[in-house]
C-alpha cells in the first residue's frame, strides 16, 4: 500500500479531500479501505466511494432458488482527543459527524460535551425539515477531559440501519423482536426465522444512507480529531501497537457481542477476564473478527478470521459457507497489521486458506517467538 501521509494542522473549517493530498494506507485490520491521519484538525469532508453507482453498495444474491438485495456494511471510525483549555478559544466542546446527500442531511449526531448529552438528526420526509430521531445523556466513557482519547464510529448496515457508537456507547436506545420468512424452502413452503432483533427504530430519513455522498464531523471547543478511517473492516487506535490483549477488548467492547453473566464469569479465568457484554445488535461488527493473540503483547502471525471485504463473495460457495466470508492473513506480529502492509500477498479467502492450509510460516518472527519462549520459561 502506497500514499502520501498527508496531515493538516488546522484548528478550524473543513479539510477536504483532495486527489492530490491522500493517504490509502491499511487501517489496523481493514482489507480494502481508506485511512488518513488528520492532525489536529476540527473536520473533515470524505466524499464516499462510488456514491453515485447505483449498484456498488449492494449486489442481487440467489438462496435457495429465491433472489434477494443484500447491502455491503460499511464503518466510518473517527479518532479523536480533548486538548487544553486554552486552546479552546472559550466554545462548548461540540462533537458532530453525519451523513449527507450534497448539502442534504440523512443522518448526524451531535455530542455535546458540557450538557453531556447527544441527538440523532434526520430530514422529514414529509416536512423536509431536520429533526430529532433520538437522543440521551453521553456515559462514563466518555470524560471529555484533557488529555483523554474519544472515538466515534458509525456502522451502517442498510437502506435505513446505522449505528452511533461513542467509546463503546451505543447511541440509541431499543430493540425490536420479530419473525420473517427465510429464503430456505422446506416441504414447498418458505422457513420462518424467529427471534430476530434489531435497533428498535429505523433512519428514515429523506434519502436512505446508501444514498449518501459523503461523510462530514466537525469539532468545537476541546474536541480535535487526529484520524479518519473508511471500510468494511475492524480498525483500533494506532497507540495500541504490543497491546494485542487491549486490542481484543477494544474492539470487543464495540462488537456485537452479547455475553451473558454466565459467560463472562467464565472469562474470569481467561485473558479475556476484562471483556464486556458486547453491544448486541447495536454493535459494529461481530466478535468472530477479534484478532487472535498469542500473549498480552504480540498478534498471532496466523490471523484465520479477518473481516471480509466487497472482493469476498456474499455466499463463497453453499449457503453452509457463510461463516467461512472471511479473510485469512498473515500479520505484524508487533502491531497486528497484515505482514509488510500488502494483503495481495499476504490475505487470501477463509475457503481458500483452508484448502491449501496456510501457515503463514513467513510472518513468523523469530526475535518475538525467542522473547515469548523466554518468558514462558520463568512463568514455570
Amino acid at each position: 500500500s502506497s500514499g502520501i501521509n498527508a496531515e493538516w494542522p488546522l484548528r478550524s473549517g473543513i479539510v477536504a479531500f483532495s486527489i492530490f493530498v491522500t493517504c490509502y494506507t491499511r487501517s489496523r485490520n481493514c482489507i480494502d479501505d481508506f485511512d488518513i491521519d488528520i492532525k489536529e484538525s476540527q473536520g473533515y469532508n470524505y466524499p464516499i466511494p462510488h456514491s453515485y453507482e447505483s449498484e456498488y453498495w449492494s449486489e442481487l444474491q440467489t438462496e435457495y432458488k429465491v433472489t434477494r438485495k443484500m447491502s455491503w456494511s460499511r464503518n466510518f471510525y473517527i479518532f479523536g482527543k480533548f486538548v487544553d483549555e486554552s486552546a479552546a478559544g472559550g466554545d462548548d466542546t461540540i462533537i458532530s459527524a453525519g451523513l449527507y446527500r450534497g448539502d442534504e442531511l440523512i443522518y448526524k449526531t451531535i455530542i455535546n460535551c458540557e450538557s453531556g448529552t447527544w441527538e440523532n438528526w434526520i430530514l422529514d420526509k414529509k416536512t423536509e425539515q431536520e429533526r430529532i430521531l433520538l437522543h440521551g445523556k453521553i456515559n462514563k466513557t466518555v470524560s471529555c477531559k484533557t488529555g483523554d482519547d474519544f472515538d466515534l464510529i458509525l456502522k451502517n448496515d442498510n437502506d435505513r440501519l446505522a449505528n452511533w457508537i461513542l467509546n463503546a456507547q451505543p447511541l440509541q436506545h431499543e430493540v425490536r423482536k420479530f419473525s420473517k420468512k427465510t429464503n430456505k424452502i422446506s416441504e414447498g413452503k418458505r422457513q420462518i426465522r424467529t427471534g430476530i432483533l434489531r435497533p428498535k427504530v429505523k433512519v428514515d430519513s429523506k434519502s436512505s444512507t446508501f444514498n449518501a455522498t459523503r461523510f462530514e464531523f466537525t469539532a468545537t471547543g476541546r474536541a480535535v480529531f487526529d484520524r479518519f478511517a473508511f471500510g468494511q473492516c475492524d480498525a483500533w487506535p494506532k497507540n495500541m501497537e504490543m497491546q494485542c490483549q487491549k486490542v481484543r477488548e477494544w474492539i470487543h467492547a464495540r462488537s456485537k457481542a452479547n455475553m451473558t453473566e454466565e459467560t463472562l464469569a467464565q472469562l474470569q479465568s481467561t485473558p479475556d477476564a476484562n471483556f464486556t457484554r458486547g453491544l448486541g445488535t447495536f454493535g459494529n461488527n461481530m466478535e468472530s473478527f477479534i484478532p487472535t493473540c498469542l500473549t498480552k503483547k504480540y498478534f498471532n502471525w496466523f490471523q484465520g478470521t479477518v473481516h471480509p471485504d466487497r472482493e469476498t463473495p456474499m455466499y463463497p460457495g453453499e449457503p453452509a459457507n457463510k461463516e467461512k466470508r472471511a479473510y485469512c492473513c498473515c500479520t505484524n506480529m508487533k502491531t497486528g497489521r497484515v505482514f509488510e502492509d500488502d494483503p495481495e500477498k499476504n490475505c487470501i479467502s477463509t475457503p481458500t486458506c483452508i484448502t491449501l492450509g496456510w501457515t503463514c510460516v513467513r510472518a513468523y518472527d523469530p526475535v518475538v517467538g525467542g522473547e515469548i519462549y523466554e518468558e514462558g520459561k520463568k512463568e514455570h
